[in-house]
């Protein structure tokens, strides 16, 4: 029996450390880009939802072992009928038993965005899990030889370890949505009278602000924070027709340069790092990101989907990170602030992540399930014909009397359309890469007001909106709904991330 014991628990183990390095190589290529050379090794898809089964299996496993330990204690004879490994090989599995637990602690400090470890110690101890499982097969293969796999598994015990194997496993895959569910926080939204006024400018100046309940996250694996995180602050209020929230976060270098052209030997050209791949790190504006979901599930509620390839039958992405898409057929809210294109609209581009659209022909990027809501008028444009990472010709150059700036939009009427025989400006000229047609959006997609200050190294963004827009492309704002939010510093697509929902508690809702 207790030969039994070991051998399942050793192959759960042996399971769920597999999936847990395969599926955190991925989560890290985010971040750790080297990784990405992996790409066709590493798993893909919904790869936090199978993180977080494997993490649920290996602590079981840990859990249980001192079961194990102590009836293996009381009996006569060990866990495999062999010679007592050697001192050496003592030491590599006890160090093994404390890198384990290291994973699990870090993990679930990470889980639950949890800032008194260091963010990098789960990654790390990974690495130093890989070494131990080479270490551990090596000497085992040195001590038992061709004769370690009969000492490891008893071919009649087969069957039932299979069944048993599979019994726990399914169990497991069953509980992780419960479980997934479960690990959320959860914020006050205050009520304030109808008639109190309220200025949407990002000073959040108004008295309510003072007393309304206050939730700080801790965001990370972003780029250009310190250490790729930043904590984010958190309130929010609400009268019968609106809701209004204040997000405060830390941000030590206000990005305003949105891929500015400039006038090269060869023409005008993007300035860009990365932005041929859609994954800009450098000239890029600072930007928010608010999700908002009827259910609340860890690690972005199954939105999320790693990998080149994650989607089948679409197009894979340039930049090999994943998508952003709902497959179960419910729609993500989605509020976009722009520190360039959308602030001085004083709107956040409403958007959501939906089912993957069909791929449009001779588009260069496929968005999957990231879409913006419809409009009947307003937009920003790109200041450029057709974009081509060597060469550009600009839509429009600013008319002689029009004052400018690359931390600017330029605007329409301030404008005209590209001629050769005006484009009279020396090399190293720079002009703005983003074109108001107007000066905001009008329907669904302007649903979020929003507007942010940038003082003392921090970002101070208010946003509104109707607690119901009777939009199919909105969530409705009332208690339950569950909210993630994302910085941006001066990256496209590499923003922060929480693993918790933030549930939503509307004072003086019945369903509280």
């Amino acid at each position: 029996m207790q030969r039994f014991i070991f051998v399942f628990l050793h192959t759960l183990v042996t399971i769920s450390v597999l999936i847990s390095l395969l599926t955190g190589l991925r989560i890290a290529s985010l971040t750790r880009e080297t990784w990405l050379l992996f790409d066709g090794l590493l798993p893909q898809g919904l790869v936090h939802f199978w993180h977080l089964f494997s993490s649920v299996l290996l602590i079981l496993c840990i859990l249980a072992y001192p079961f194990y330990f102590f009836k293996k204690r009381r009996g006569k004879t060990g866990s495999v009928n062999v010679k007592q490994p050697l001192s050496y090989h003592r030491s590599i599995k006890n160090f093994g038993y404390t890198l384990l637990i290291l994973a699990c602690v870090s993990g679930l400090a990470k889980a639950f965005d949890a800032t008194w470890l260091p963010l990098s110690l789960h990654y790390w101890v990974a690495m130093g899990v890989i070494g131990y499982l080479v270490l551990h097969s090596y000497v085992y293969f040195l001590q038992f030889g061709k004769k370690l796999l009969s000492q490891l598994w008893i071919a009649k015990q087969t069957f039932p370890l299979l069944m048993l194997l599979g019994f726990t496993v399914s169990v497991t895959w069953l509980l992780i949505p419960k479980v997934g569910n479960s690990l959320h926080q959860a914020i006050e939204v205050s009520t304030i009278p109808a008639d109190v006024p309220i200025t949407i400018d990002g000073i959040a100046n108004e008295s309510f602000w003072k007393t309304a309940p206050t939730l700080t996250v801790m965001t990370h694996s972003g780029v250009n924070f310190d250490d790729g995180s930043t904590p984010v602050t958190i309130q929010a209020v609400h009268n019968k027709e609106e809701s209004y929230f204040y997000f405060t976060w830390v941000d030590e270098t206000q990005s305003l340069s949105h891929l500015p052209l400039v006038k090269t030997s060869n023409g005008w050209k993007v300035t860009e790092n990365g932005f041929y791949q859609f994954d800009e790190k450098q000239h890029y504006e600072d930007k928010f990101a608010v999700m908002l979901s009827n259910s609340c599930q860890f690690a972005a509620d199954n939105v999320v989907h790693l990998g080149s390839s994650p989607l089948p039958n679409k197009p894979s992405n340039w930049h090999k990170k994943g998508y952003h898409a709902s497959l179960d057929g419910h729609v993500r809210d989605l509020w976009h602030w722009k520190a360039i294109r959308t602030n001085d609209m004083m709107l956040a581009d409403d958007n959501y992540f939906g089912a993957p659209i069909t791929p449009r022909t001779g588009e260069r990027r496929y968005t999957a399930g990231y879409q913006t809501d419809g409009k009947e008028s307003g937009a920003y444009i790109m200041n450029w014909q057709w974009y081509k990472k060597d060469a550009i010709i600009p839509r429009r150059l600013p008319n002689p009397s029009t004052k400018y700036s690359t931390e600017e939009v330029l605007p329409w009427f301030g404008s005209a359309p590209y001629q050769t025989q005006h484009d009279t400006y020396p090399l190293g000229t720079t002009l703005p890469s983003v074109l108001y047609r107007s000066n905001r959006f009008e329907g669904d997609r302007a649903d979020v007001r929003a507007h942010a200050q940038y003082a003392d190294g921090r970002w101070h963004l208010e946003m509104a909106r109707k607690n119901d827009t009777h939009s199919d492309k909105d969530v409705a704002l009332k208690s339950g709904v569950c909210l993630w939010v994302a910085a941006f510093d001066g990256a496209q697509i590499a923003h922060t991330h929480h693993m918790q929902g933030i549930k939503l508690a509307y004072q003086g809702d019945k369903a509280l």
